[in-house]
């Protein structure tokens, strides 16, 4: 009898670490594709980020789908980028800082928290345009990685502008037209940004003060130039690929 139960324990120690080996099999399968997923598809999962937190509160009734929205953003970005050290723990430590924010905010009402959180994300989104920037300059094919990171580039600048008219509006209250009161404000001036880059101009929104009038011709000129010369690298490289 003693025989047959070591026998059984051990069958049954054996079907348990075989268990657990495939197991752990299977999550270092999962994890190599995942990261080598991401490596491959980087700008693209960063472009789709940008895209919820742009349209991803089209439909909600509570401001909170906004913070989600903006959340979303920051865990995709330290995802995309957790292979490099400095902008992991950048990523980590905006988020903390972020949260902090947001959970404190009644300890803090001497602060000015909408500000505070309006320059957290324009430096976020600054370390994230220097990736993206790069790889555009320094990518060697014309790919959907390069059009995803072109297209990422764009969409950064208009969410930069939103933010700049953002802390304007916030300093100098009324800096422009029908920006709206408290939660509107942002969405406003986040469509004020896009029509404006994009050279739509429906003249809804406009600037008032000195101000947001030059803080639009700086984010103009900047936006256009940054068409043209990604438009030119664009080329450039596919017909440099072509010739090869």
């Amino acid at each position: 009898m003693e025989r047959i139960e070591s026998r059984r324990t051990k069958i049954s120690t054996t079907v348990s670490r075989s268990f657990n080996l495939t197991l752990l099999l299977i999550y270092t399968g999962i994890v190599k594709t995942l990261k080598k997923l991401i490596a491959q598809k980087r700008y693209e999962l960063l472009l789709v980020s940008f895209l919820i937190l742009i349209f991803g509160n089209t439909f909600a009734t509570t401001p909170t789908a906004g913070v989600l929205d903006i959340y979303q953003n920051f865990i995709v970005g330290l995802i995309v980028f957790f292979n490099k050290k400095r902008l992991r723990f950048f990523f980590l430590l905006v988020i903390t800082f972020n949260i902090a924010l947001d959970v404190f905010a009644g300890s803090l009402q001497f602060l000015d928290l909408r500000s505070w959180h309006g320059i957290v994300y324009i430096i976020f989104f600054l370390v994230i345009s220097r990736e993206v920037y790069k790889e555009v300059l320094y990518a060697k094919n014309v790919n959907r990685e390069l059009l995803a990171a072109s297209l990422c580039g764009f969409v950064i600048l208009c969410l930069l502008g939103t933010f700049i008219f953002y802390q304007i509006e916030i300093k100098r209250p009324h800096s422009f037209t029908n920006a709206g009161e408290r939660n509107q404000v942002l969405n406003n001036l986040n469509y004020f940004s896009f029509t404006t880059i994009l050279t739509i101009g429906y003249g809804d929104i406009a600037p008032i003060s000195l101000l947001a009038k030059r803080a639009v011709m700086f984010v103009g000129l900047i936006s256009h130039f940054y068409t043209v010369f990604i438009t030119s690298i664009i080329i450039g490289k596919y017909l440099s690929a072509n010739r090869k």
